[in-house]
């Protein structure tokens, strides 16, 4: 019961200026979103923005949006992926708020991207970024790559 106070207590105070922001990088089929998760845990982080989404790592679900691989176009899955409108921004703001959400990891193909999706939603500056190839191997890149030529796979963490 405690426990639960306390949480509602932190919602009160939530301040997204507070939130620590890390990147993830690396080209489009490498594994990131693959690794996001791993990721995330070793930083002890609380969830992860990839293509359009918001995923609690501690749960494992999708918080918040949807994903920019189901948009109809191609540019409109880039505009979902980097949170363009104003109705996606909202919603994930305020589902950082609502899930007390104090640290995130922002996938993206680039710094610029990361940098892009941060920007639109409104976020504070980014402390840190890891890049795929410090958390993968040449070989793990090449199957992931691979992978996603031949199958077409894309994993949501």
């Amino acid at each position: 019961m405690l426990e639960k106070v306390k949480q509602e207590i932190g919602k009160i105070r939530y301040n997204i200026e507070n939130l620590k922001v890390h990147a993830f990088v690396g080209s489009s089929g490498t594994g990131k979103s693959y690794k996001a998760q791993q990721v995330g845990s070793t930083l002890k982080l609380d969830a992860i923005i990839d293509d359009g989404l918001l995923i609690s790592i501690n749960e494992s679900r999708i918080l918040a949006g949807y994903s920019a691989k189901k948009a109809n176009t191609k540019i409109q899955t880039i505009r979902d992926a980097l949170f363009e409108r104003k109705e996606q921004q909202e919603t994930i703001r305020k589902a950082l708020k609502e899930n007390n959400i104090r640290s995130i990891l922002i996938l993206g193909t680039s710094d610029a991207m990361v940098e892009k999706i941060r920007e639109n939603l409104g976020l504070p500056k980014i402390i840190d970024t890891t890049y795929i190839e410090d958390v993968s191997t040449k070989s793990e890149i090449d199957l992931a790559l691979k992978t996603r030529k031949e199958e077409g796979k894309h994993v949501i963490p």
